[in-house]
C-alpha cells in the first residue's frame, strides 16, 4: 500500500552531463583493486572535471 503514493521520475543524462561520473564509471571498469578518494589526493582529471563542471564549463567527450 505504502508503495502506491510514492511519486518518482527517472531522468536520463547523457555522458557528457555528467562528466565526473563518466570519468569514475571508467576508472571502476579498469582499476582491479578498491580505491578511495578524499580532498588531498583526487586525480589530476578528475579535479579538473570538477572544476569544470563547477563553473559551468561543459566538457567535450572525445572518444
Amino acid at each position: 500500500m505504502l508503495l502506491f503514493n510514492l511519486n518518482y521520475t527517472i531522468n536520463h543524462i547523457y555522458r557528457e552531463g555528467n562528466a565526473c561520473a563518466d570519468w569514475l564509471a571508467k576508472m571502476g571498469c579498469i582499476v582491479p583493486t578498491l580505491q578511495e578518494f578524499d580532498e588531498n589526493n583526487i586525480p589530476l582529471m578528475l579535479r579538473g572535471l570538477t572544476r569544470l563542471d563547477k563553473i559551468g564549463l561543459p566538457y567535450i567527450r572525445a572518444s
